[in-house]
């Protein structure tokens, strides 16, 4: 022990800052989270990489704090954790933050050619890098940042080649035209699960389709107005009665004339609209099948640019906005236009920049997808991969089961380069020309340019200028870090890993695509349990964003109140599945149970001196423990067997939750207390045991918080470890023990239980009265004879102490008690005050009408509050569950007040 670290440990406020800047320090320089690869049994997991788009957010500060719970109690557990950092290049996410940086300078990356953006790009992720592994290292995040991976370094580059070139030759890999989901703003094709779907305001339109007999036709509802200029027929479900004429018949496409015909359908829904739909095969989905099972032609009437096409007639050159506001005027103008009604519905956007999708048909790259994905249900439901919460496996099946081809080529210029080559002899080739419009091409896959072409002989090659979708790296990430598809001795002791801890809004885009991918690179799940959390939102459960101003700096949070308490405000939130309604109210406790902490071990050093300097086995056994020892010691092992239970179980807010309730409720607020009382006495011996069932407490619990708050149970174990029976440099390689084995009576179980009844009851009553803390006063108690009343009779001394009682008197069956005595009623137990003398009758009953009128009239407000039905409506739910908890809070008050001032009268 230092007599700095002495000197700060004796400071009555804990200081955050110093004390997490200089462990940070420490644990770098002494390299103790780096995986040695010893003969222990090793336990890794990976980092979800964060984006190098610029600093992180709460949500990251959630999902680190949570794996680095997990990694640091491992280790404890004496386990070889490799825990592996790293960052992901982004793809479209970066290069968005890197345009709108260039737009602010008056450049484009079109102006500075792909060669120099590649090079502004990654001058950026260098620093982003930097930026974003600082803030792990503020957050205590225990990686072994010796083992930094980024998904575009060279190691993942041949990664990515590897899995790329085994999808193409074991025929996984195809380029297809296909309607792809297409980001206009972004200019690139998105799979099915990077488009969001937002319930927007929209309208229905009804527009009359005539027949070309000129008989009147029917009516077409939609929501797409602009994309009939590119419609083939009107489809209709074949049972349906009222267009079983129209069948086969032929319509005039409203404004532009074309004949096309009406088809009968299983997939039309007759009870949707109108029940007749007008089929666009080039600009929808469903569309599109339909359009393959009639062998209908696809019109492209909307371009990559989200223009109208020539295809468009009077109409070309139009935004899609543009086109609708244009065509629905013709279409009234005209008379087509039958009935406009308001219809809300779901509409795609981009995930990064929210700009409505496009369907559009293009030639992309796609993955089958079938066949991978069978080994992934396989693993689920023979038990190899495990997701908890549970309630999520049932959707991850179906999503796998009903998969599609994964669209993996991206039209922007960061991220992994497509290592596909076309020889230009054999395929002539515009170099300006826009791949995804190109057919038919015939190229092969290689790592740098062929030498020349198979086929011709050619030299003259040209790259696929697409890259790979971002998420195609991250699916190899569990294995890329470990050196894949290398297996060398990394690979073999720390893959696969054990978690993966990850938010469920990924869980389709990233959990999946990893199974799969793993299973088929390398023969077994990447993980085999995958704990999922919700989201951070905003008090009034909002999700959090820029645009709405509700957005949470963790490192404003950890410099307000320390990195433990916004650890532990996380932690103690995170249940699985579960999204969190963060307050900065929440980090309030944290900051409070640091502080708690914080002046129990100085409690603890300033009743240290006299006493053993280590602490003995033999210092424990039964015979020298009294009543509250062995209750504190049992209570401590049954809390450390739950703990370990829940954290088994990732259900970690229920463990934060204990260990929070043994150390302030039951270890603070009452072994402390009974044991300040032997520390100060003149009992030798009660002293060194009081001292040593405290300090081994502490030390325990100091072991079980410092998953969750590392930095204050580093500082305080760096103090306390001369007393640990194991002592360690530092508590992540001490060994965790629950202590000795304590078996509770029943009388000293219900005993323990009914004295802190009794002192609690006590207690409130002196604060309704009034009656100063330290003023000792009289206490007679009635009781039936029981186990509690021997034990309350045995450790008579710790309830005077405790209720601040000048002498606790037991009364028989026949002893009356004084007139004027307030009672505290417990299951067990009466106990009388006698108020003659006391106080002043008068003046209290005033102070207590004038608190209970106060009380009446918030009780008041409260009760119209819950009663209004606007705002159990418009408030949050947790807003509304608050407001009905503090209600019953002041009704309890209120009844207490009213029952003192019946003593009182």
């Amino acid at each position: 022990m230092t007599e700095n670290t002495q000197a700060k440990i004796w400071d009555k406020a804990y200081i955050p800052k110093d004390v997490e800047d200089r462990w940070v320090s420490r644990w770098a320089e002494a390299g103790i989270f780096n995986a040695h690869s010893r003969g222990e049994k090793s336990y890794s997991l990976v980092i979800p990489p964060p984006n190098v788009t610029g600093a992180l957010h709460i949500g990251h500060a959630l999902n680190n704090t949570i794996q680095d719970f997990l990694a640091r109690k491992e280790r404890l557990l004496g386990k070889d954790v490799c825990w592996v950092p790293g960052t992901d290049h982004g793809g479209i996410a970066t290069q968005t933050v890197m345009e709108k940086i260039l737009k602010t300078e008056n450049a484009s990356r079109r102006a500075l050619g792909r060669k120099a953006f590649a090079q502004r790009m990654e001058s950026w992720t260098i620093d982003c890098k930097k930026t974003i592994l600082g803030q792990l290292k503020k957050l205590g995040c225990s990686l072994d940042f010796s083992r930094e991976a980024f998904t575009m370094d060279e190691k993942r580059k041949n990664a990515v080649f590897a899995a790329f070139k085994k999808l193409w030759d074991d025929g996984f890999l195809y380029r297809g035209e296909r309607l792809v989901n297409w980001c206009v703003r972004c200019g690139t094709a998105l799979s099915d699960i990077e488009v969001e779907h937002e319930e927007r305001k929209g309208n229905l339109w009804h527009i009359r389709y005539k027949e070309v007999s000129g008989g009147p036709g029917l009516v077409v509802a939609t929501t797409r107005p602009e994309t009939m200029l590119g419609d083939v027929a009107v489809a209709v479900h074949p049972e349906d009665k009222r267009y079983q004429s129209l069948i086969g018949k032929k319509l005039f496409l409203p404004l532009v004339n074309r004949e096309i015909p009406v088809i009968a359908d299983g997939f039309v829904d007759s009870s949707f609209g109108t029940g007749a739909v007008k089929v666009t095969p080039a600009h929808d989905p469903n569309d599109f099948e339909m359009g393959e099972r009639h062998q209908l032609p696809r019109i492209k009437v909307i371009s990559f640019s989200g223009k109208i096409t020539e295809e468009g007639g009077v109409y070309a050159g139009l935004s899609r906005e543009e086109a609708r506001k244009k065509i629905l005027q013709d279409l009234e103008l005209k008379g087509f236009l039958e009935k406009t009604e308001p219809h809300p519905h779901a509409v795609g956007v981009c995930y990064r920049c929210q700009e409505i999708i496009e369907p559009l048909l293009s030639w992309q790259w796609f993955v089958k997808m079938g066949e991978l994905s069978s080994p992934a249900v396989k693993a689920l439901d023979e038990g190899r991969f495990k997701i908890y919460p549970k309630s999520w496996e049932n959707p991850y099946r179906d999503w796998l089961k009903n998969i599609r081809d994964w669209c993996v080529s991206r039209q922007i210029w960061w991220g992994h380069e497509i290592p596909v080559w076309y020889c230009l002899q054999c395929n002539p080739i515009d170099e300006n020309s826009s791949f995804h419009q190109i057919p038919n091409l015939k190229g092969v896959v290689s790592r740098g340019k062929p030498e020349n072409c198979r086929v011709c002989g050619s030299v003259n090659f040209l790259q696929d200028p697409d890259v790979l979708d971002t998420w195609f790296s991250s699916a190899l990430w569990p294995f890329s870090v470990f050196g894949w598809p290398e297996m060398g001795e990394d690979f073999k002791r720390y893959y696969p890993t054990q978690i993966l801890v990850t938010g469920y809004e990924i869980i389709y885009l990233w959990v999946a695509r990893m199974q799969m991918m793993g299973l088929y690179l390398t023969g077994n799940v990447p993980f085999s349990e995958s704990f999922i959390h919700g989201i951070v939102r905003d008090r009034k459960g909002k999700k959090m964003s820029k645009s709405l101003g509700n957005v949470v700096d963790p490192l404003q949070m950890m410099e307000k109140y320390g990195t433990d308490a916004l650890r532990f405000s996380l932690i103690s939130q995170a249940r699985p599945g579960k999204d969190i309604v963060f307050s900065e109210d929440s980090l309030i406790a944290g900051r409070n149970f640091t502080n708690k902490l914080w002046n129990t071990a100085r409690f603890a050093l300033m009743n240290a001196a006299g006493l053993p300097e280590k602490i003995e086995t033999q210092d424990l056994a039964l015979e020298k423990l009294d009543a509250a020892d062995v209750w504190i010691l049992s209570e401590y092992q049954e809390m450390s067997r739950s703990v370990k239970e829940d954290i088994k179980n990732y259900n970690l807010a229920d463990a934060a939750e204990k260990m929070y309730g043994f150390l302030w409720d039951r270890f603070c607020d009452w072994y402390v207390e009974i044991a300040k009382l032997r520390l100060q006495g003149s009992d030798s011996e009660s002293k060194k045991t009081a001292f040593t069932v405290l300090i081994t407490v502490l030390i325990g619990m100091l072991k079980m918080l410092h998953p969750l708050m590392p930095f204050v149970t580093e500082e305080i174990y760096s103090v306390l470890k001369d007393w640990d029976t194991s002592p360690a440099d530092f508590l992540i390689n001490s060994s965790f023990s629950p202590g000795p084995q304590i078996k509770m009576t029943e009388e000293n179980q219900k005993g323990m239980a009914a004295l802190i009844e009794a002192v609690s009851s006590l207690r409130s009553l002196r604060s309704g009265l009034g009656i100063p803390p330290g003023l000792k006063i009289p206490v007679l108690c009635k009781s039936e004879k029981s186990l509690e009343s021997g034990f309350l009779k045995k450790n008579l001394s710790y309830l005077e102490a405790l209720m601040g009682a000048q002498s606790v008197s037991f009364l028989n069956s026949t002893e009356s008690v004084p007139a004027r005595s307030a009672a505290a009623v417990t299951p067990h137990f009466t106990f009388y005050v006698p108020l003659e003398g006391l106080i002043d009758f008068k003046k209290e009953s005033e102070r207590l009408r004038k608190e209970l009128g106060k009380v009446e009239s918030d009780l008041n407000k409260l009760s119209q509050k819950i009663s209004d039905p606007n705002y159990i409506l418009k408030a949050s739910p947790e807003d509304v569950s608050e407001t009905r908890l503090l209600h019953q809070t002041v009704l309890s008050k209120k009844s207490r007040l009213e029952e003192l001032l019946k003593v009182l009268s």
